[in-house]
C-alpha cells in the first residue's frame, strides 16, 4: 500500500523546480545532488514496498519495516512542500541571495537552505539505518506470492437486503408492528451481534408494503454509539417537516415534535442503539394515543432493549444454518454471469464448504468472503490458496478477521481508499461525488490515459461494492452510485489500519487530539466551542482535515493543507480559514463571515485548488477570481437564490482557460456577456445556469462548445423560443442523460409538442424535468417515445387554463420509466393503454384536478407507489377501488 505514498513523493520530487537564483544556490551547495540521491532511493524504496505487498507478509518484524519506511516517505514529502512553501517569504529577491550578489562561501550563512539540506541528509541517513537493521535483523519479504488477481468484471452485486432466511424474520417483526390486540405504543426491538444483519432486517421491515400503507408518519433514525438528543430531535423534526422554533431547545423541540406525531398512527426507527439510557431519554417525545403507533430499535445488546419496553420479547436475530449460509455465500462468490451450467465441480463445492464454515453462519463474514472470492480466478487453486492463508475461524459474534483478509487482498491504491472511509461519522451516507472529488486531490487515484481521474476513482469505487467493502445506499436513474456507507465493523477495520500507518485519525471527542501529533490526516467527528486541544498536540503538517462537527476551530496554521472540508458547520470566520496556498479541495456548508472581496482573494490565492464546493454557504459574486484559478475541476456554487431569479456569481467570460473545469453549477449567464465567443469550458460534464437577458444565439454558441456535456440544467429562461433548438446540431446530442428546463420566476413560458418532438430531443435522455411552462398540447403523447426515460417531471404553471386536450399514454410507451410527477396540469383525462409504462414504479399528482383518476393503473405491473391529491369524491373512490384490487401498492391521496 505505501507504494502509492512513495510514488506520489517521487513525483514530487521529478517535479522539485524553484527559482533561476535560487537553482543556482541548490546546486552551488550539492542540495540538488542530495535530492536526486535521495529520489534515486526511494525508488528502491518503492520496489521493496511493492514486493512487499505482492507477498503475503505476516512478520511482525516486515511490517515495522514497511512502516518505517513510510514515515520516511512522509518526512521528505514534508521537507519538499515546506521548502516550496516558505522559500519565496525566506528567499525574497531582491534578498538574502540578490543583496549579496554572489552566493556565500559557507551554506550556513543562509539559514533556510542551510536547514533544508540537514533535513535531506538526516533523511538519507534515516534510509542507511533502516538498511542496516533490515540486513541485521534478516528482514525480507520471504513468502510465497499472493493468489494471481484476476481483472475483475464489475458483476452486478447480490442485494444484500435479499439475505436468504430473512423473509420469516421481517414477517415475524412486522406482525408484532400491525398487533391490533395491543394499541398502545409498543416498542420492538431487533438484537443481534455486529454483522448479523438487523439493519438488513429493519430496512426490510420498514419497506414493508404492509408497513408502509399503515403507518401515516415513518422515518428512520441513525443513532449509533455517541448519540446527541438534540440532534436526534432536529433530524426528526426536519424528516416530519415540523417548524421547531428554536432549535436549540430541546424541550421546544421535543413538544413540536410530540404534536405532531398525535396526529395519526406513526413507526420511528431508531437504528444501532447502543446507550441503555436511550428509550429513557427519548420516551416522552414518543406520544401514545392508543391508535398502534410502534418504535422499532436495533441493537446489538439485549439490556439496552429490555430497558426499552418489556411488552414485546426482544426479537434475537439467529445466525444463519449451513444451507442459508452455502446459499448467500455462493451468490457472492459465484454470480450467475459465472454459473456453471451443470452446477458447482465438487473440487470448488469441497471448497465453499470450508469458506462457509469459517464464517459460522455470520452473514456480513459470508457476504465480504464471497465477494473476495468472486475476484479470483474460478479455479481450485485459485480457492485453495486463498484458503490456506486463513488460519482464523470468525467465533461466532464478530467478523473481523475475515474483513481484515479481503482488505489484504485489496490492490495497492485501492486500500488507501477504503482506509479514507474511517473518516466519516458512523452509519453515514456518503455523496459519491464529494467522495471521488477527495480521492483525486488526495492523489489516490493513478492517471490513466483513456479516463478522467474521476472516472477511475468511480472504478475503485465499484471494485469495493463488488467486494462488499462498500455498501449502495442509493442509485440514481442510470443505475450509477449517489451514495454509499459501510458497514461499522468494516468502518472499524478501517479506522485500525489508517491509525497504525498514520494515514488517519479520528477524533470522536477532544481527547482524541493527543493521538493526532504524527497523522496525516485528521477527522473530527464531534462538535465543540473552541479549539480544545488541537494547536497543542496536532501535526502541524496535515495534509487533510475534515470537519463533521460544528466547532471554532483556527485552521489557518496547517499550511500544507489540500483537502478542507467544512461539512457541518454553520458558520465559518474567514480570518481562521486564510493563507492555505495547497488547497486542493474546499468544502464549505456554511455561512462565511467575512469580506466578500477578502473571500475572492483568498480562492485567488490556491494555485492548485481543484474542488470549490459552496453550495450550502453563503457568498458573494465571486466571479472577479474564482476563473482564474486556471486548476479547477469542480466549481460548485450557492444556488439559494435561484428559485427568485438571481444568482450570485456570474458566469466565466471570454478569457477564461478553465481547459480543466468539468462541473460547473450555478452561475450567471446574461447580467454580464462575454466580449466575444464563450469560454474555454470545453471538458464540462456536468452543467447547471442561469439565464438572464440572454439570446437565443448566445445559449446556442455556448452550447455547441461543449462536447462532453452529460447534465443539463438551464434555469430562468425567459424571451428563449426553445423549439429554435435543434439538439442534435450539439456535438452532445448522444452522449446527454438530463434536461432540466426551468422558466424564469415571474416569466411567461409556453411549450408545445413542436419543441418537445422525439426526433429532436437528445435520444438517450434518461431523465428529464420541465418546469413552470404552460403546455398547449399533450407531452407524454411525444415524450413516451424516449426509449429510455426513466424520470419524468413536468410541473406546470400554478396559474391554469383548462386545455381541451387530454394525456394519452400509448401501448409500448415509455418503455422504462420508473417514476412519474405531474403538477398543476389542468386536462380532464388520461388515457393508458395496456402495456404502457411497463416499469413504472412510483406515480405522483398533485394539483391537477378535474384530472380523472385512470382505472388502468390497476393494471401497471410495476406500479408500488401512487400519490394523487385530490379534492373530487370520484377521484378518491376510485383510489379506493384501487387499493382494494392492488393491495401490494402504497396508496397516497
Amino acid at each position: 500500500m505505501a507504494e502509492v505514498l512513495v510514488g506520489a513523493v517521487l513525483e514530487k520530487l521529478a517535479k522539485f523546480t524553484v527559482d533561476k537564483v535560487i537553482e543556482k544556490a541548490l546546486s552551488f551547495y550539492g542540495i540538488r545532488a542530495e535530492v536526486e540521491k535521495l529520489s534515486r532511493e526511494l525508488n528502491y524504496i518503492k520496489a521493496f514496498i511493492k514486493d512487499a505487498d505482492r507477498k503475503h507478509i505476516v512478520e511482525e518484524r516486515q511490517m515495522q519495516l514497511v512502516k518505517d519506511l513510510i514515515d520516511i516517505a512522509y518526512d521528505v514529502e514534508d521537507a519538499i512542500d515546506i521548502f516550496h512553501s516558505e522559500c519565496p517569504k525566506k528567499l525574497k529577491l531582491p534578498g538574502i541571495l540578490g543583496r549579496l550578489g554572489q552566493l556565500p562561501k559557507e551554506i550556513s550563512k543562509i539559514p533556510f537552505l542551510y536547514q533544508f539540506q540537514q533535513e535531506i541528509k538526516e533523511i538519507r541517513s534515516r534510509i542507511r539505518e533502516i538498511n542496516e537493521f533490515r540486513e541485521r535483523y534478516e528482514i525480507t519479504t520471504l513468502g510465497d506470492d499472493r493468489i494471481p488477481q484476476s481483472n475483475p468484471q464489475l458483476i452486478p452485486t447480490v442485494d444484500d437486503s435479499e439475505i436468504v432466511g430473512f423473509e420469516t424474520h421481517r414477517d415475524n417483526v412486522v406482525k408484532c408492528l400491525l398487533d391490533e390486540a395491543y394499541r398502545s405504543l409498543a416498542v420492538v426491538s431487533i438484537v443481534g451481534s455486529g454483522g448479523l444483519g438487523k439493519t438488513t432486517l429493519a430496512r426490510k421491515v420498514y419497506n414493508s408494503g404492509d408497513v408502509l400503507k399503515i403507518f401515516g408518519k415513518h422515518r428512520w433514525i441513525t443513532i449509533s454509539q455517541a448519540y446527541d438528543l438534540l440532534k436526534i430531535l432536529q433530524e426528526i423534526a426536519k424528516d416530519l417537516g415540523i417548524s421547531s422554533g428554536n432549535t436549540e431547545d430541546v424541550n421546544e423541540l421535543a413538544e413540536n415534535i410530540r404534536e405532531s406525531l398525535e396526529k395519526e398512527r406513526y413507526l420511528i426507527v431508531f437504528d444501532d442503539v447502543w446507550a441503555e439510557d436511550f428509550w429513557k431519554n427519548i420516551k416522552n417525545v414518543m406520544p401514545d394515543k392508543n391508535n398502534g403507533s410502534r418504535v422499532l430499535i436495533t441493537t446489538r445488546f439485549e439490556n439496552v432493549a429490555m430497558k426499552a419496553d418489556t411488552k414485546y420479547d426482544p426479537y434475537k436475530l439467529p445466525i444463519l444454518d449451513h444451507k442459508q449460509s452455502l446459499n448467500l455465500f455462493l451468490k457472492k462468490a459465484v454470480p450467475k454471469k459465472h454459473q456453471y451450467p451443470d452446477g458447482l465441480p465438487d473440487e470448488l463445492k469441497s471448497l465453499a464448504q470450508e469458506f462457509v464454515a469459517k464464517c459460522r453462519g455470520l452473514p456480513l463474514a459470508l457476504i465480504v468472503l464471497g465477494s473476495l472470492l468472486s475476484t479470483k480466478p474460478y479455479d481450485f487453486h485459485g480457492w485453495k490458496g486463498l484458503l490456506d492463508t486463513m488460519s482464523w475461524q470468525v467465533d461466532g459474534s464478530e467478523c473481523i478477521d475475515v474483513i481484515a483478509t479481503s482488505y489484504e487482498y485489496l490492490p495497492l491504491a485501492k486500500k488507501l481508499c477504503f482506509l479514507s472511509f474511517a473518516a466519516y461519522p458512523e452509519d453515514k451516507d456518503i455523496e459519491i461525488e464529494d467522495l471521488l472529488r477527495i480521492w483525486v486531490a488526495e492523489r489516490l487515484i493513478p492517471q490513466e490515459d483513456t479516463r478522467t481521474l474521476e472516472e477511475t476513482a468511480m472504478c475503485f469505487l465499484e471494485d469495493l461494492v463488488q467486494r462488499s467493502m462498500v455498501q449502495v445506499s442509493r442509485k440514481d436513474f442510470d443505475g450509477s452510485i449517489q451514495f454509499c456507507r459501510v458497514h461499522d465493523v468494516l468502518r472499524d477495520l478501517a479506522i485500525q489500519k489508517a491509525k497504525e500507518i498514520n494515514f488517519l485519525i479520528v477524533c470522536s471527542k477532544p481527547d482524541d487530539w493527543m493521538r493526532c501529533n504524527k497523522a496525516r490526516r485528521v477527522a473530527i467527528n464531534y462538535s465543540s466551542n473552541g479549539n480544545e486541544l488541537m494547536g497543542d498536540y496536532a501535526n502541524p503538517n496535515i495534509r487533510s482535515l475534515l470537519l463533521f462537527g460544528e466547532s471554532n476551530l483556527d485552521c489557518s496554521k496547517y499550511k500544507l493543507l489540500r483537502v478542507l472540508g467544512c461539512m457541518g458547520w454553520r458558520r465559518v470566520v474567514l480570518r481562521n480559514f486564510k493563507g492555505l496556498p495547497h488547497l486542493r479541495y474546499l468544502k464549505l456548508n456554511s455561512e462565511i463571515e467575512g469580506k466578500e472581496r477578502e473571500f475572492g482573494e483568498w480562492i485567488r490565492s490556491m494555485k492548485y485548488l481543484e474542488t470549490l464546493d459552496l453550495e450550502k454557504s453563503s457568498h458573494g459574486d465571486l466571479s472577479k477570481w474564482i476563473w482564474q484559478v486556471k486548476t479547477l475541476r469542480h466549481a460548485i456554487l450557492s444556488d439559494a437564490r435561484l428559485d427568485y431569479g438571481d444568482c450570485n456569481t456570474q458566469a466565466p467570460p471570454t478569457s477564461a482557460d478553465l481547459t480543466n473545469l468539468q462541473t460547473l453549477f450555478y452561475v450567471n449567464y446574461g447580467e454580464s456577456r462575454p466580449a466575444s465567443g464563450p469560454p474555454n469550458i470545453t471538458q464540462v460534464r456536468n452543467l447547471r445556469i442561469q439565464v438572464h437577458n440572454f439570446s437565443m444565439e448566445e445559449l446556442i454558441t455556448l452550447l455547441h462548445n461543449l462536447k462532453h456535456l452529460v447534465n443539463l440544467h438551464i434555469r430562468g429562461i425567459s424571451g428563449i423560443d426553445l423549439g429554435k433548438i435543434i439538439w442534435k446540431n450539439f456535438p452532445f446530442y448522444e452522449n446527454l442523460k438530463c434536461l432540466v428546463i426551468r422558466k424564469g420566476y415571474g416569466n411567461e413560458g409556453v411549450l408545445t409538442t413542436d419543441i418537445l418532438r422525439d426526433d429532436t430531443l437528445p435520444p438517450h435522455l434518461i431523465y428529464l424535468q420541465l418546469w413552470g411552462f404552460t403546455f398547449v398540447s399533450d407531452p407524454l403523447s411525444v415524450l413516451q417515445k424516449l426509449q429510455n426515460l426513466k424520470a419524468l417531471f413536468i410541473f406546470s404553471e400554478e396559474e391554469k387554463v383548462l386545455m381541451s386536450w387530454r394525456f394519452r399514454c400509448s401501448a409500448g410507451g415509455f418503455k422504462q420509466l420508473e417514476e412519474l410527477q405531474i403538477f398543476n396540469s389542468m386536462v380532464d383525462e388520461w388515457e393508458i393503454e395496456r402495456g404502457a409504462m411497463p416499469m413504472l414504479k412510483r406515480l405522483d399528482v398533485r394539483n391537477c384536478d378535474p384530472l380523472r383518476v385512470p382505472l388502468e393503473l390497476v393494471h401497471l405491473p410495476s406500479l408500488k407507489f401512487l400519490r394523487w391529491y385530490t379534492h373530487i369524491e370520484t377521484n378518491k373512490d376510485m383510489i379506493r377501488s384501487i387499493r382494494k384490487q392492488r393491495p401490494d401498492m402504497v396508496t397516497i391521496n
